[in-house]
């Protein structure tokens, strides 16, 4: 089955903030709408945008890559408009460790961001590939020969949900690959495993609970974080 590519609203909104600032950059450069003030200094609001939008994606007020980023668009943005030097930006660095702990805390219970719940469509294909730039992937699969696939994940929120499914006979692989953004697969309780996991700055959860005595075919996660997460649950 074909996969339909749909804009996330984080990634909408995203488009529009750079869509006006550069009209307002270009229109300013040609001399065409004169400013006040110096669109320069107004770059770090793209980090913040960023943020916004990693936080719709992964509907989690509390993410710590959101929230980086917000941070540090915020901390460039008083330095870009003098309201602190730029030699006293390495003060705020406890506040990286502060954001840390708050997603650790609020892991378990994230707190959704009001009205960016999607539904998970049903699917009946037997690999599932994802490609998540700025955007957000919920899937619900219910092949009954899964054979794997591919997860990319930057920037983005992605949920799969295998509870439905099947798998093949045989070894299967699903790679996935998260950074900046957060990836939860859920897999059903009778099936064999294999998670392989790498993670720089980020985080790969096996929070499953498989049956030993589960025979048939085995799916081989192999799952990588960079300042983001995987989790693997039933």
């Amino acid at each position: 089955m074909s996969e339909k590519k749909q804009l996330s609203s984080g990634a909408i909104l995203l488009g529009l903030v750079l869509i006006v600032a550069g009209t307002l950059a270009l229109l300013d450069n040609m001399d065409i709408f004169s400013f006040d003030f110096n669109l320069g200094d107004w770059w770090p609001l793209i980090l913040i945008a960023l943020g916004v939008v990693h936080l719709w994606n992964n509907r989690n007020i509390f993410d710590f890559s959101g929230l980086f980023l917000i941070l540090l668009g915020l901390v460039f943005l008083l330095a870009e408009l003098d309201v602190v030097r730029w030699g006293d930006i390495w003060r705020w660095w406890p506040a990286v460790l502060i954001l840390l702990g708050i997603s650790i805390v609020f892991k378990r219970s994230p707190v959704p961001l009001p009205g960016s719940a999607r539904p998970a469509p049903a699917s009946g294909e037997d690999s599932v590939r994802v490609s998540n730039i700025l955007a957000g992937t919920d899937r619900r699969i219910n092949s009954r020969e899964f054979k794997g696939g591919d997860i990319a994940n930057v920037l983005g929120g992605t949920e799969i949900d295998l509870l439905e499914a099947k798998l093949a006979p045989g070894d299967w692989l699903l790679s996935v690959s998260s950074v900046l953004g957060g990836v939860e697969i859920r897999v059903p309780r009778e099936w064999r495993l294999e998670i392989q996991p790498t993670a720089m700055l980020g985080s790969v959860d096996d929070r499953t609970r498989q049956n030993p005595d589960a025979t048939g075919g085995k799916l081989i996660i192999k799952a990588s974080a960079l300042l983001g997460e995987v989790e693997i649950k039933n």
